[in-house]
């Protein structure tokens, strides 16, 4: 009986350890899911804390952007609409920086951009425009619309000009014939059509590399202004630049500064700028260049949106408003002034002659001064590379050697 009461006692002993054990694993198992529980919430608690405050970054950045677009200067006026552009018809005129120099309108700048849509570069250059309330001119490419569809919707739904620039920006398919070359264009129209809900794009073209008379395919542009002007079509090329397709690449800073330099001493401004994939630091500039120019006291226009008067005189007979441009300046006969057009006589049809001058696609030429390189309006000869430009008295000319693709 001693060894059996032993026993029990022992076997009751071994049962009170193992149940002891038990209760102290289950101790340590709600510890540990207790720890975890807490170490969850306070990760939890630090999240939402960090998120709030990055919520409120973003509210404090949204104020801030609100506060500096209310003092971005006045909206420009709206687009006319196409019916109200009292401009020649392009049988009779189809460059329309002749038009824009017989105007008598002052200080325009029309910002234009060339090569696009793109996915990465325009719409940079989009937000830009919307937050100074600025409208432009986008030159964009049959191929790139269709690739870009979304953007070149946003281009047209924000405001925006999209005008032709080829179907598919190839030098040897747009200018092998002038049969091809009306056909690129009539396709990219389709194209840009189709971007607009069925309306009819404004009727404009800028030649991929200029429409000089100069460089390659220069002989077939020059069959082709003709083709456009029978159709219907303005063309359009520039008289300044930022250089972003001029020679060696240039930072923000540096396009700046080339279009500082060839925008100086004009009254209207056409001003080239891309919006392909690889120009980067076109977006980055826009800003200094906006500002620049809205300190110049210049006013942002589509090319659609021209105050045409070439007789100076308003509706009620006024001509005080209409002042000539190069009316300030010493201009000596057959100089050229500051619209780029000859001061010794009256600007020409089509063909680009005038009284006192003549203007072939590139040079513009007088008895007593010659400017080689640009359009008639003073702009740089893109075909050439070379960019020469006559001040208003003549006397001083600025020369770039660089090479363009447009």
């Amino acid at each position: 009986m001693p060894y059996q009461d032993d026993f029990e006692k022992r076997r009751r002993e071994r049962r009170r350890r193992a149940r002891r054990r038990k209760k102290r694993i289950r101790a340590a198992i709600l510890l540990v899911a207790l720890i975890g529980v807490i170490a969850l919430g306070v990760f939890a608690i630090s999240t939402i804390a960090k998120n709030r405050s990055e919520s409120d970054d973003i509210t404090s950045d949204t104020d801030d952007n609100t506060i500096s677009e209310t003092m971005l200067p006045e909206p420009t006026q709206a687009p006319p609409a196409q019916t109200s552009l009292n401009i020649p018809p392009a049988s009779e005129e189809a460059d329309l920086i002749e038009i824009i120099a017989d105007s008598n309108q002052i200080k325009r700048c029309y910002l234009t951009f060339d090569d696009g849509p793109t996915d990465n570069i325009t719409p940079q250059i989009l937000d830009v425009l919307r937050r100074y309330n600025i409208k432009a001119t986008f030159f964009e490419v049959g191929s790139m619309i269709e690739a870009n569809p979304d953007m070149a919707r946003r281009v047209y739904e924000e405001g925006h000009l999209i005008a032709n620039h080829s179907a598919g920006h190839n030098y040897d398919k747009v200018y092998a014939s002038t049969e091809d070359f009306i056909n690129e264009i009539n396709n990219c129209f389709d194209t840009i059509r189709g971007v607009m809900d069925g309306e009819d794009p404004f009727p404009l073209f800028r030649f991929p590399g200029g429409s000089y008379n100069a460089g390659d395919h220069a002989e077939m542009k020059q069959e082709c202004k003709n083709v456009l002007a029978q159709n219907g079509y303005y063309y359009c090329d520039w008289n300044c630049l930022n250089g972003d397709a001029e020679g060696r690449t240039k930072d923000a800073q540096g396009l700046y500064e080339y279009f500082v330099n060839t925008s100086e001493g004009y009254n209207n401004l056409i001003v080239l700028m891309h919006d392909a994939a690889t120009k980067q630091a076109t977006a980055d500039a826009l800003p200094s260049i906006i500002d620049y120019l809205i300190n110049q006291g210049y006013t942002f226009h589509r090319l659609d949106d021209i105050d045409y008067n070439p007789t100076g005189i308003d509706a009620s007979g006024d001509t005080s408003s209409f002042d000539d441009e190069s009316s300030d300046e010493d201009v000596s006969p057959g100089s050229v002034s500051a619209s780029g057009a000859s001061n010794s006589g009256s600007s020409g049809s089509s063909g680009g002659s005038s009284n006192g001058g003549t203007t072939n696609g590139g040079s513009s030429s007088s008895s007593s001064g010659t400017t080689s390189g640009g359009s008639s309006n003073g702009s740089a000869n893109s075909s050439l590379g070379t960019t020469t430009r006559t001040s208003v008295n003549g006397n001083s000319t600025v020369t770039t050697n660089s090479s363009s693709n447009n």
